[in-house]
């Protein structure tokens, strides 16, 4: 799947008219019936900032540097963040006009050079430092590789009054708060849109255990279906789902979907090759069996995100989900994007998100392992977070449904 040039994404989407805009002030190209999921109509994208031009942006005092580079995503340029050596973090701010950014969710490429593993957040100021939304995303690579954060709310302060944003500012971290290393990083091809018409949410569940059934027959008394992330060779071992099980859950709607067996490594510890025959194996196995629509997403192994493991995954796979800490930007800007994951053993969090989701128009997808004693979550916790969900403005999709948004 190759990515689509920002002129053929525009056209496609009838935002050709937005392009090029460096101002956030024509509140994010929204309309009526601009980005709303359920409609028949493209949602409506602004590139709201292409970094051809650093004039409107500049570096936050003692948080780093900031200074162009011709490694750009888009275009000729792009923005290239330095962290300071103090704080190891690079922070840069754009003053904006009092934007109304109400129903506006984000999207931007990112790429570290410095780090495997780093946050990067999209802060809007509204209106100051002290009230403020933050959207916020871990990123487990790839390194030295473009990619597409469709970012979701992650936190706000009280008080914060998108209607009123003053600055928008953009930070990188490592990962690791004791990395002797300053960030380094470039932006480029910042997006806005519409914000979807109520928030979706998928649940996910790793490595084939046979307690996963049992959150399949929690899951139908409330009319959910998720996704199943099956490890070839694993299926039918006694703390596994069998095949039998699998097709149960097939037929009551779940995606039975890839989760390659890397073993105790990480994917892209092992050669390209090695990654490649992983990656079709996982599919093969499924496909083999009868879950084609399943056999379209990757649940990635360990959440570790390779350059070759994401080229690889997007050749092989429609949709390819890893953790990232945040919900997920709607309607979704899928060229070279990874869908967020996040723990759902954090349950507290995983409800907060849900009703970020619900309130501004976005997609958390909780992950988990065991569920039930001994478990990263009990069942009854379990129940709680779907009774949860019931009862909040989302829709619980499947990896299969998401395509179709």
């Amino acid at each position: 799947m190759m990515r689509q040039t920002r002129r053929a994404f525009l056209a496609a989407t009838g935002a050709a008219g937005l392009a090029g805009c460096s101002s956030l002030s024509m509140e994010a190209a929204k309309s009526d019936d601009a980005g709303k999921v359920s409609g028949s109509g493209a949602p409506s994208v602004a590139v709201a900032d292409d970094f051809e031009s650093l004039g409107h942006w500049q570096a936050v005092e003692r948080r780093g540097s900031l200074s162009k580079s011709t490694d750009a995503y888009e275009g000729s340029r792009c923005a290239r963040v330095t962290g300071s050596e103090e704080t190891k973090e690079g922070h840069i701010v754009k003053s904006l006009s009092s934007a109304d950014l109400r129903g506006t969710n984000f999207s931007m490429a990112v790429k570290f050079t410095s780090h495997e593993r780093a946050k990067v957040a999209v802060e809007l100021l509204a209106p100051d430092d002290e009230r403020k939304v933050v959207l916020k995303r871990t990123v487990l690579g790839p390194r030295n590789r473009w990619m597409r954060v469709n970012f979701g709310v992650t936190g706000r302060t009280a008080g914060a009054d998108l209607s009123r944003v003053r600055k928008l500012r953009v930070v990188g971290r490592p990962l690791d708060p004791n990395a002797e290393t300053p960030v380094e990083f470039l932006v480029d091809d910042l997006r806005t849109v519409a914000g979807a018409d109520g928030g979706y949410v998928t649940f996910t569940f790793d490595d084939s255990y046979a307690s996963h059934y049992r959150a399949f027959e929690l899951m139908e008394r409330y009319g959910f279906a998720g996704v199943e992330g099956v490890i070839p060779g694993s299926v039918g071992d006694d703390d596994r789902l069998t095949e039998d099980q699998l097709s149960a859950m097939a037929e009551g709607g779940w995606d039975i979907s890839a989760h390659p067996n890397v073993g105790a490594r990480f994917l892209p510890e092992y050669s390209a090759d090695e990654q490649r025959a992983l990656l079709k194996e996982a599919r093969g196995y499924l496909e083999s069996r009868g879950f084609d629509d399943g056999a379209r997403h990757l649940l990635v192994p360990k959440n570790l995100v390779g350059s070759e493991t994401f080229d690889l995954a997007r050749r092989y796979y429609d949709t390819v989900f890893s953790f990232g800490g945040c919900p997920n930007g709607m309607p979704f800007v899928r060229e070279d994007a990874i869908v967020s994951r996040v723990y759902g053993k954090d349950v507290a969090v995983v409800k907060e998100f849900v009703d970020y989701a619900a309130e501004y128009g976005q997609y958390v997808v909780p992950l988990f392992h065991e569920v039930g004693t001994g478990g990263d979550i009990g069942e009854g916790e379990f129940e709680e977070l779907l009774r949860y969900v019931k009862e909040r403005d989302v829709k619980v999709v499947t990896a299969s449904d998401f395509l179709e948004l």
